[in-house]
C-alpha cells in the first residue's frame, strides 16, 4: 500500500512573484514500517494505522512531521485510491524511533456530527443527500429506492440518519444497504454484493480458516404481553426447539411499536462464523460478499464479509476476513409516532458498489500453496 500525506509546498506566485503556499501529496511509503486498514459492517468509519521511523539523533535518517487534522491518501500498487481520510491520533514512542498514525475516512465525521431534522416526502437516497450537504460530506453513487419517507430524527449523527432512512426503505424494497466512503465520497450499495473475479481458495491463497458454531445466545420463542403483563400469545420457531430444546424471551407490547418487528429482531438462531487469513486483495472489504471455497471448514460458496482487516508489512499483503453466513444489514429504528412511508413508483437500484463491479482481468491472484 502507498501511503501519501497531504502537506504543502512553497512556489511563486505566478503574477505577484510572492511566495505561497499550495497543497502537495507526499509518498512517505519509504519511511512506514507496518500498515493496517480495516473496516467492520458494525463500525461506521473504516480506519488505516501506520507506523513509521523518525530519529532526530539520526543525521541521515530524514525527519518528517504528521499533525492530527491533516490528510492522508492511501493508494493500491496500481495507483488506484483506496483510502482517504484525517489523522485523528498520533503517539511518539522516543525509544523506539517511532510515531504511531492513526487515520479515519470521512464517515467519522458523519457517525460523530448530529443534529435534528424533520424529513417530510423524502427517499432514502435525497435524506442521504441532505445530510451530507449539511455535514460538508461529498455523495457518490447512492443506491435509488423509489420509496418517500417521514420522519423525524431528534440529536441523531448523520451517520444513525442515513441509517435510519435506509432501514425504512428496505422494509418496502426487500433490499439491503450498506453505506460506505468510496475515497472521499459516500456511496450507499447494496449489501452483500458479489466482488467478481475473486475466489479465496484453500488450493490457492489460503493460510489458515477456522469455522464455529454456537447456540449460546439462541432465542426460539417469544412470548408477548400486554403493558399489565396479561400474555397475548406466544410466537415460535418450532423446528429450532424440536432440534435444540426451548429458550424464551418476553416481550411487553408498546403503542409506538410494530410489536410483529421487534419480535423478529428478538429471534436468535444458531450463530455460525468463520475466519479466514489468506493473501490481500484491497477489493475484499466488509458489507459485500465473496466465493470461499475451502472444504476443510466447511466454508464452500458465497458468504458476507462482516469485517477486514488488511496487513501490510515487508512488501507482504495478507489479510483477515470475518466471514458472516446470512446477508445482515445494520439497522437503525425510526420512532414510530414519528414517521409515514409513501409508495411511488420504484426506481431501479444502483447499489451494486464499485467493488462488485471489478473486472476480473484487472485482478492479481499469487498463487499460495499450503500443506
Amino acid at each position: 500500500m502507498i501511503i501519501k500525506h497531504m502537506g504543502t509546498k512553497t512556489v511563486k506566485d505566478e503574477q505577484t512573484g510572492e511566495d505561497k503556499q499550495v497543497p502537495v501529496e507526499n509518498d512517505v511509503s519509504h519511511l512506514v514500517n507496518t500498515c493496517a486498514w480495516s473496516g467492520s459492517r458494525i463500525q461506521a468509519a473504516r480506519k488505516l494505522e501506520f507506523t513509521y521511523t523518525q530519529d532526530p539523533r539520526d543525521p541521515n535518517w530524514p525527519v518528517y512531521v504528521m499533525g492530527i487534522g491533516e490528510t492522508v491518501k492511501a493508494y493500491s500498487e496500481d495507483g488506484d485510491l483506496q483510502f482517504v481520510g484525517n489523522i485523528y491520533t498520533t503517539e511518539r514512542k522516543t525509544s523506539a524511533s517511532i510515531i504511531s498514525v492513526t487515520c479515519y475516512d470521512n464517515m467519522f465525521i458523519l457517525s460523530k456530527s448530529k443534529t435534528t431534522r424533520k424529513f417530510t416526502n423524502m427517499t432514502a437516497e435525497d435524506i442521504t443527500k441532505s445530510v451530507c450537504a449539511e455535514m460538508g460530506i461529498k455523495v457518490g453513487n447512492l443506491a435509488e429506492t423509489g420509496e418517500k419517507l417521514t420522519f423525524i430524527a431528534n440529536e441523531k449523527s448523520g451517520y444513525q440518519i442515513i441509517l435510519m432512512a435506509y432501514t425504512e426503505a428496505s422494509k418496502k424494497t426487500g433490499k439491503k444497504y450498506q453505506s460506505m466512503m468510496e475515497g472521499d465520497e459516500l456511496d450507499v450499495i447494496e449489501k452483500g454484493s458479489l466482488i467478481e473475479g475473486l475466489v479465496i481458495d484453500q488450493y490457492r491463497n489460503i493460510t489458515d480458516s477456522s469455522f464455529k458454531e454456537s447456540i449460546e445466545n439462541m432465542i426460539n420463542k417469544v412470548m408477548i404481553v400486554d403493558d399489565k403483563g396479561n400474555l397475548i400469545r406466544y410466537e415460535s420457531k418450532d423446528d429450532q426447539i424440536q432440534k435444540y430444546s426451548m429458550i424464551q424471551a418476553v416481550y411487553k407490547e408498546s403503542k409506538n411499536k410494530n410489536t410483529q418487528d421487534e419480535v423478529k429482531d428478538i429471534f436468535k438462531g444458531p450463530e455460525r462464523t468463520g475466519v479466514i487469513d489468506c493473501l490481500g486483495d484491497y477489493d475484499a472489504l466488509s458489507s459485500y460478499s465473496v466465493e470461499i471455497r475451502d472444504i476443510i471448514t466447511q466454508l464452500s460458496g458465497q458468504f458476507w464479509i462482516k469485517s477486514d482487516t488488511h496487513t501490510f508489512k515487508d512488501g507482504q499483503h495478507t489479510m483477515k476476513l470475518e466471514i458472516e453466513f446470512e446477508n445482515i444489514m445494520t439497522k437503525e429504528k425510526v420512532d414510530n409516532s414519528t414517521k409515514g412511508s409513501n409508495n411511488v413508483n420504484k426506481a431501479s437500484s444502483k447499489g451494486k458498489g464499485r467493488r462488485s463491479t471489478n473486472k476480473s482481468k484487472k485482478r492479481k491472484v499469487e498463487i499460495h500453496y499450503v500443506g
